[in-house]
């Protein structure tokens, strides 16, 4: 029995440790799963913002309506592009911000602090109910 307990000890302690290096383990696929979807919604959130600014006009976007309102239903469309383009700025920029920080706390540093994975989730969480807020508003004013 004594012999048992011991190989498993040593094999839960070289699993430990071969996980803390290898980003694929549980905590670090999770890490990368985070990264990918603060990036994305960034990138979608600027690519908006570009699109909206050169063309001027609406088009199919899932970040760009409010729930519910379509183009075509939209009372005032210049109103709405000026309304919505600093907020899908700043959503895009915020979320890119929010992964930079996230990637150097989590793969350069290596750290593991509580607070910081709180910050990690609440900050992006907080600016994404900002912009659902800023989308409620749009769809008052704007349909």
């Amino acid at each position: 029995m004594h012999r048992l307990l011991t190989a498993f000890t040593e094999t839960t302690a070289a699993t430990e440790a071969a996980a803390q290096g290898n980003p694929l383990a549980v905590d670090g696929m999770l890490s990368l799963i985070l990264l990918i979807m603060l990036y994305g919604c960034g990138i979608y959130a600027l690519y908006t913002y570009f699109r909206l600014r050169r063309t001027c006009m609406l088009f199919p976007n899932k970040f760009l309506y409010p729930g519910g309102c379509t183009a075509e239903t939209c009372v005032d469309v210049d109103g709405f592009i000026d309304f919505v383009e600093p907020r899908l700025l700043l959503l895009g920029i915020a979320m890119i911000v929010c992964g930079l920080a996230y990637f150097y706390y989590s793969m350069i540093l290596k750290a593991n602090f509580l607070w910081a994975d709180i910050a990690a989730l609440v900050i992006p969480t907080g600016v994404m109910v900002w912009y659902m807020f800023a989308q409620r508003r749009a769809s008052k004013e704007f349909w």
